[in-house]
């Protein structure tokens, strides 16, 4: 599986709560808020083995199920986040690896951590206001506004908020595109930062009791 979007930081509250309410965005239409609460764990070993072979890994607890989800690092595509992906619904312990029911991911996973124990590397907590997008009637992808915290130890050490657009196919690149062209106009900014590796920098920041961030 492949996924495709784009992301921005949203500057303010007012441009937050303008793509929560607005109707279309130039030529694609957006359908009804769906609001989910979500806490997303990044799992790793002690030495970053995950991370250091290309990969991130998540676990996505929601109010309904939750799912484990393995990233590439690295977009194929120089603008916009283009990145192999492998998603299944969590039916064990995240960390018992011979039990996930995707045998792709355990393929990966598996050689990459040697029997070594998967501990949290960050935590998201997430407001995510989603809404399907259309393009001449028809549903190809999605608008999403989070808010974000990273937590670490039972802190809270940065909150920011993050606008993504997601399409189904390569085919809808050309949304992007033209998407992304209008949310610059309107002064977000394109994010070439993964939220996993601010929130990364703001455990290390943390860690060497270098943060500013005051909740």
């Amino acid at each position: 599986m492949i996924e495709i979007e784009a992301k921005f930081s949203v500057p303010n509250n007012a441009l937050f709560t303008k793509y929560v309410q607005c109707n279309q965005i130039g030529e694609f239409y957006l359908g009804q808020v769906n609001t989910n609460h979500v806490v997303d764990k990044y799992l790793d070993t002690i030495d970053d083995d995950i991370w250091n072979a290309g990969y991130k890994m998540r676990v996505r607890y929601g109010a309904e199920h939750s799912c484990i989800t393995i990233k590439s690092a690295i977009s194929a595509h120089d603008r916009f986040s283009v990145r192999r992906e492998i998603e299944f619904e969590l039916s064990s312990e995240p960390d018992d690896i011979l039990q996930w029911t995707n045998q792709e991911a355990m393929n990966l996973v598996i050689p990459i951590v040697a029997g070594k124990p998967l501990n949290v590397k960050v935590e998201l907590k997430q407001v995510r206001s989603v809404r399907d997008l259309f393009y001449d009637e028809s549903c190809i992808g999605m608008l999403s506004l989070d808010d974000v915290v990273v937590c670490y130890g039972g802190q809270e050490l940065d909150e920011f908020c993050v606008l993504e657009i997601e399409v189904c196919n390569n085919d809808q690149l050309f949304a992007l595109d033209s998407i992304s062209k209008q949310l610059v106009s309107d002064g977000l900014f394109i994010q070439d930062v993964a939220k996993v590796e601010r929130a990364v920098e703001a455990v290390e920041k943390f860690i060497q009791g270098t943060s500013n961030y005051v909740a």
